[in-house]
């Protein structure tokens, strides 16, 4: 009956409001858009990979990410004497992790195809 109306809590939008709502939301979807590519962009920056004339797709970017991640954490607990935490998941034994003459993590540690990544630089200005 009558109480049916009375429960109503959203005022009824006039065609004007609910459009520029929808503005409003469309607007924010793409800046947040915009922001999620930008720090994609800024990863892909950073993983060693050779194929530069072909932008890493998100889930390759993050992959890579990720098993480089897993690499160098390899390689910092080898160095440290450490049992190596992902040596399974790289590729078994902790000699595919590193290469045997710089303790770099090799390109298999962390791509499934070899000449898809270089090995990383080694950073020239610590005290070692």
């Amino acid at each position: 009956g009558a109480g049916a109306s009375s429960r109503r809590r959203k005022p009824v939008l006039s065609a004007k409001e609910r459009n520029l709502r929808r503005l409003e939301s469309n607007e924010r979807e793409r800046m947040r858009m915009h922001s999620l590519n930008d720090a994609f962009q800024s990863l892909r920056e950073v993983i060693p990979h050779v194929k530069k004339e072909r932008r890493l797709s998100k889930i390759e970017t993050l992959t890579l990410a990720k098993n480089y991640v897993m690499a160098l954490t390899n390689v910092i607990c080898e160095m440290r004497g450490e049992v190596l935490p992902y040596a399974a998941a790289l590729g078994g034994d902790g000699d595919s992790v590193t290469s045997h003459s710089s303790g770099q993590p090799s390109p298999a540690s962390f791509a499934s195809d070899q000449s898809s990544m270089p090995t990383p630089p080694l950073d020239n200005n610590e005290n070692s």
